[in-house]
């Protein structure tokens, strides 16, 4: 059963959605599962960032202390293995938050929980981007930032008086942490949309899709957008996403 699982775990390839509240993300997710082998769930609460709290720890224990003897205050430090930590977490993340179904290729998730509320500096933000990169092997990011102003009109973000100076911070963490990412990795790993443009024309986000090396069906993209944008539950009120969730 293990080596089934492991074999499946190397067949697929991971995405993630990074943006943030009433940015039409859920719009974006709807045309990411219209491409054919493609799965990606929606909002977690941010739940990798404690793995990645509990995958540090661990990582700094096996390095500063090696202690075999059962009287040492570290006893079991020494038989630490951060990275096979690191592969089981991944394991649990994929069965059992990812969940990708038969015939799946690319499998992942959208999360709008990075404004400053969420982390204190952008360095941080950044970190934990690269931890998402170790989890998942090969990970693509999709950023996707809207105008802070429009954005600010939109859901619950009226009644926050910081509305502008959050949004605006956020759209500008997007930006860096996708020059960033592809410095780090030497290859485009990382792609910004606006949903000022790819509201108005579709090809801006399928142009994204293809960057990222997603299996292509443009028309599936244009429909499942056009369902979203303006025959669902939001339809006509001026912005996907402008009431219900966060996304």
């Amino acid at each position: 059963m293990f080596g089934r699982e492991r074999q499946r775990e190397l067949e697929l390839s991971y995405l993630t959605v990074v943006t943030y509240g009433r940015t039409g993300s859920t719009a974006i997710q709807s045309a990411l599962n219209a491409l054919p082998g493609v799965v990606v769930r929606g909002e977690n609460y941010g739940a990798m960032r404690g793995l990645r709290a509990y995958l540090q720890s661990v990582a700094e224990t096996a390095d500063r202390h090696h202690a075999g003897r059962p009287d040492h205050p570290w006893f079991g430090s020494a038989r630490l293995d951060p990275s096979a930590v690191l592969a089981d977490l991944r394991r649990h993340v994929v069965e059992f938050i990812l969940r990708p179904s038969r015939g799946t290729r690319v499998i992942g998730f959208k999360e709008v929980r990075y404004e400053p509320g969420h982390f204190a500096t952008y360095d941080l933000l950044l970190e934990y981007l690269v931890f998402l990169g170790q989890l998942f092997p090969g990970l693509t990011y999709l950023m996707n930032v809207r105008d802070p102003a429009d954005a600010a009109r939109s859901g619950w973000w009226p009644g926050n008086d910081q509305a502008l100076e959050v949004l605006g911070t956020t759209r500008e963490w997007m930006s860096s942490a996708v020059a960033d990412l592809n410095d780090l990795y030497g290859h485009r790993r990382a792609v910004l949309v606006d949903y000022a443009d790819w509201t108005v024309d579709v090809n801006v986000l399928i142009a994204a899709f293809d960057a990222l090396g997603l299996p292509k069906d443009d028309a599936a993209v244009m429909a499942a957008l056009d369902a979203r944008l303006t025959h669902g539950p939001h339809g006509g009120q001026g912005s996907p996403d402008s009431a219900g969730g966060p996304g």
